[in-house]
């Protein structure tokens, strides 16, 4: 019986929920490391070089010139939550309250992160699905850090949710207005802790963020413990171990495939000149299998030492989150582990969700 031959992708976008991106990605970054795909109407940076620049030059942002706050969204309180989120927005503003930010990141250590992570884990298994488990418990462990109540617990994690469905592109018009209604009750939260309305909205971000990104990690590391047997059991000698064996999955399979910047002045990037308004799609995922990033790319392993990542971005729009993350995802998975839940608990992979950037398992319920 002849095998099944796996086509390529058919473009960037694609390649987020293709089930092998990682040769295609190669290729892109021997042979064509930026060009413009007409299809897509983008400009595609994939190797490290380029996407490195393209990180760290002024003049490209994270939103489109004329276009702080998505057409769809304008005039709503999801409108006006997105206009506050320093994570989608540069110059002064940005630069006025990232500090902040990340200083409300900080009071977290990380034995907090992981008590959190372990009393989500503990609340949702029993209730949830595999599928449900991992994008919930990131979101009610963030609710949890930001001294939600026992009892709004559901609730707020399922206005995030809505939040999330509401601003993603090609929202429907129901979609927006449920978003909106959300954000204006994940808004009063933050109010009645007597933040104002910039701090309120990126309290907002730090639940919000962690939905699609640390499902994505704790889903791949689900996979990972899965297809390395010898390194998982390695990993479940102590939450260090565990710790970096998560941080080898965020890097080695990017569950942030690729993000986006957009010209706000015609500019020249990697030789190319780059035109007013047009995008870059940046893909992450290739540059973390830059042989110029790490020696051995394609190889996972949990002991590497001087591992590097883009995952979490860089330059002004790093994200501060980046151990939140892995910690939440390492705790989840130990207690997980610990049980003896494991096998019974995630069934086998079927694919990806359908998202233009993030990477989340589906897996089969059980």
């Amino acid at each position: 019986m002849l095998e099944e031959v796996l086509l390529p992708p058919a473009d960037p976008i694609a390649a987020v929920i293709h089930p092998d991106p990682w040769p295609y990605y190669r290729q892109l970054r021997e042979t064509r490391p930026l060009y413009f795909d007409a299809g897509l109407k983008l400009w595609v940076a994939s190797s490290l070089a380029v996407i490195s620049e393209a990180l760290q030059h002024p003049a490209l942002a994270v939103r489109p010139p004329g276009e702080a706050v998505p057409a769809a969204l304008q005039g709503t309180w999801a409108g006006e939550v997105f206009a506050r989120l320093v994570r989608m927005t540069d110059g002064a503003f940005h630069a006025a309250h990232k500090p902040a930010v990340v200083k409300a990141v900080r009071r977290w250590t990380l034995e907090d992160v992981g008590r959190a992570s372990q009393a989500a884990a503990a609340d949702l298994g029993p209730r949830l699905g595999a599928n449900a488990l991992i994008s919930g418990l990131p979101v009610q462990t963030m609710a949890r850090l930001l001294a939600v109540a026992d009892s709004a617990l559901d609730a707020t994690c399922a206005h995030v949710q809505a939040l999330v469905q509401g601003i993603a592109p090609g929202a429907s018009e129901t979609s927006v207005v449920l978003a909106s209604e959300a954000a204006q009750a994940l808004t009063a939260q933050g109010v009645m802790q007597g933040l104002d309305a910039v701090q309120a909205a990126n309290r907002i971000a730090l639940m919000q963020q962690s939905l699609d990104a640390t499902a994505g990690l704790l889903g791949h590391t689900v996979l990972m413990l899965r297809r390395h047997p010898a390194l998982a059991g390695a990993a479940d000698q102590s939450l260090s171990a565990m710790r970096g064996f998560v941080t080898e999955v965020e890097r080695h399979q990017a569950p942030i495939q690729n993000t986006r910047r957009f010209a706000a002045q015609a500019l020249q990037l990697a030789g190319q000149r780059i035109e007013l308004g047009q995008g870059v799609l940046l893909l992450l995922a290739s540059g973390n299998r830059d042989e110029a990033l790490n020696p051995q790319p394609d190889t996972f392993d949990p002991q590497r030492s001087d591992r590097r990542s883009l995952g979490f971005g860089a330059g002004a729009h790093v994200c501060p989150g980046a151990q939140i993350a892995i910690e939440i995802v390492a705790a989840c998975a130990r207690q997980i582990r610990a049980g003896a839940r494991f096998d019974a608990y995630f069934g086998k992979l079927t694919g990806f969700r359908p998202l233009g950037n993030a990477r989340i398992p589906v897996f089969e319920e059980r």
